[in-house]
């Protein structure tokens, strides 16, 4: 079963030091549902996703890849959240190091924020969170339509038991 919704999954790339930019839009470029764009810089994307904003439908993934050459934690905690501030209906993946990982927070998943280790295994791990936030994505449609159809199923229960009732008065 493929995790791929209706829509079209735009990935952004945000990679300065161009060390996924090859694999990435390689694994994803292929295929008809993703949609790969390249930003060298989070200030890039953020000046041009301002001008035209981004659509409501699809499904937005960054994936964040900022000075990986040396960890500075306050530098990237602000990229991601100015992302967040600026585009609230994003997901972001962001790759950074072990040791701020260990020292940032105990779970790798933070709101919207999925932090994925710089090893020799980034990149399953980056297409395993591209799968996470699909399936979220589709679970959450899943039971918005679960719930309409029990709304539905619950009036269509209450209007034929007062039709009955006022049948049976009159």
């Amino acid at each position: 079963m493929e995790l791929i919704p209706k829509n079209l999954v735009s990935i952004y790339l945000i990679d300065e030091n161009f060390l996924f930019m090859d694999d990435i839009i390689g694994q994803y470029s292929g295929k008809k549902k993703y949609e790969v764009k390249y930003y060298p810089s989070v200030d890039k994307f953020i000046s041009e996703n301002e001008k035209r904003p981004l659509s409501r439908k699809g499904i937005h993934i960054v994936i964040l890849a900022v000075q990986l050459t040396r960890p500075d934690r306050d530098l990237s905690t602000d990229l991601t959240s100015q992302l967040n501030s600026v585009f609230p209906q994003i997901e972001v993946i962001k790759i950074c190091h072990e040791k701020e990982v260990e020292s940032e927070c105990s779970s790798l998943r933070n709101g919207n924020v999925l932090r994925v280790v710089n090893n020799e295994n980034a990149l399953l791990r980056i297409n395993n969170a591209v799968k996470l936030v699909l399936a979220k994505t589709n679970l959450e449609n899943k039971n918005r339509k679960y719930k309409q159809v029990l709304v539905l199923l619950l009036i269509s229960l209450f209007s034929s038991a007062l039709f009955i009732l006022f049948s049976k008065i009159s």
